[in-house]
């Protein structure tokens, strides 16, 4: 387990560089204005939200191996980040992908982001927590069956 717990640690320090990154380049360039609160919350929100997603390339990365798994995940995290809408607004999707959008953690990440500042449907917060933490149980889920295999592989 403190395997595990080191290496979404380690994930969710990369996102939180990434997104301090992009608020940088938000602030300094893109004429982003939110007042401090505002962007603490988004920056938390970002940083907790991202957990489902190492947890998703932790469990890849067991089943993918390291020289794959890059490659895999995109095949991966790529069509679920257009089907959610983050590419292009739902409403030019096509019905089925509109519908399917509210399965998909992207979605309900973006969402919750986009309710910090004040661009969000007005969908139930709890709604999006609770599918963004009921994927990451199934990830780590899955995860925790690669790690059992390897194990088995290493000391079998």
């Amino acid at each position: 387990m403190a395997y595990f717990a080191a290496k979404i640690a380690m994930s969710m320090t990369f996102s939180t560089l990434v997104i301090l990154s992009l608020f940088a380049l938000g602030f300094a360039f893109g004429g982003v204005h939110l007042a401090f609160f505002e962007a603490l919350r988004l920056l938390a929100t970002l940083v907790v939200g991202s957990l489902p997603f190492c947890a998703m390339g932790l469990a890849m990365g067991y089943f993918c191996g390291p020289n794959s798994a890059t490659s895999i995940i995109n095949l991966f995290y790529i069509p679920l980040s257009f089907c959610s809408g983050l590419w292009v607004p739902l409403m030019f999707l096509p019905k089925l992908l509109q519908r399917l959008a509210h399965l998909l953690p992207p979605y309900h990440l973006a969402q919750l982001a986009l309710g910090i500042v004040g661009a969000g449907q007005h969908e139930s917060n709890w709604v999006h927590w609770e599918v963004l933490i009921g994927f990451t149980l199934i990830a780590l889920g899955i995860a925790r069956i690669g790690a059992q295999r390897d194990e088995g592989k290493m000391y079998g």
